[in-house]
């Protein structure tokens, strides 16, 4: 999304909760850009807010994670305010961590996301089973999702903003209650692990 106007890492991640840093120069530009953005009063809660470029509107869109981020915090069709929300919490991450924001947001979503499902069956006519189910990369991305959220709104900070960037960085930290919801969804893929041999038809 930001890779053109924060830059590119040059270190490599070595693990899930290496991070990666950039450079003075890349700094630099990060800096230049925060003080040339543009602000324009919101009408509806007579407040300046940062106007979101269009360039970032399209690199919002065009990656797939991103998109389906924007998405689901989407409400009522306000999709440039979702945009500017997205937005705002990237350029919160880079402040507080120096890192590629980008990089931190693909790692706490790829960190909470569960491998299975269980789905509700009838076996023998009345009795109702728990059987496991794989889930493709975007199931797995929407229920990581969906649980973040979940998790951001229990927040108490000011902002969805800033409550979305801290979320996302106790989620890399390894101190989110996302964390704890995946390892029990996997909990309990593995106690219903015999039925999957039931479900054939």
């Amino acid at each position: 999304m930001f890779r053109s106007l924060l830059g590119r890492t040059t270190a490599a991640l070595a693990g899930v909760r290496a991070r990666a840093y950039v450079t003075q120069p890349q700094v630099d530009v990060m800096a230049r850009a925060v003080k040339a953005a543009k602000m324009e009063v919101n009408q509806r809660i007579g407040m300046p807010e940062p106007v979101v470029p269009v360039a970032d509107r399209q690199r919002l869109r065009a990656d797939p994670l991103l998109a389906q981020l924007v998405n689901l915090i989407m409400r009522d069709g306000k999709k440039m305010r979702a945009e500017r929300m997205v937005h705002d919490a990237l350029l919160d991450i880079r402040k507080c961590t120096n890192s590629d924001p980008y990089r931190l947001l693909s790692d706490a979503i790829n960190l909470v996301s569960p491998l299975m499902d269980t789905k509700s069956m009838r076996q023998g006519g009345s009795k109702v089973v728990q059987v496991p189910r794989a889930l493709y990369l975007r199931q797995r991305r929407h229920r990581a999702i969906i649980w973040l959220l979940d998790s951001v709104d229990r927040r108490n900070e000011r902002s969805f903003s800033m409550r979305l960037s801290g979320e996302l960085q106790a989620i890399v930290n390894g101190t989110s209650s996302v964390l704890d919801k995946k390892l029990a969804l996997h909990k309990l893929v593995l106690a219903n692990r015999s039925a999957i041999s039931t479900q054939r038809k």
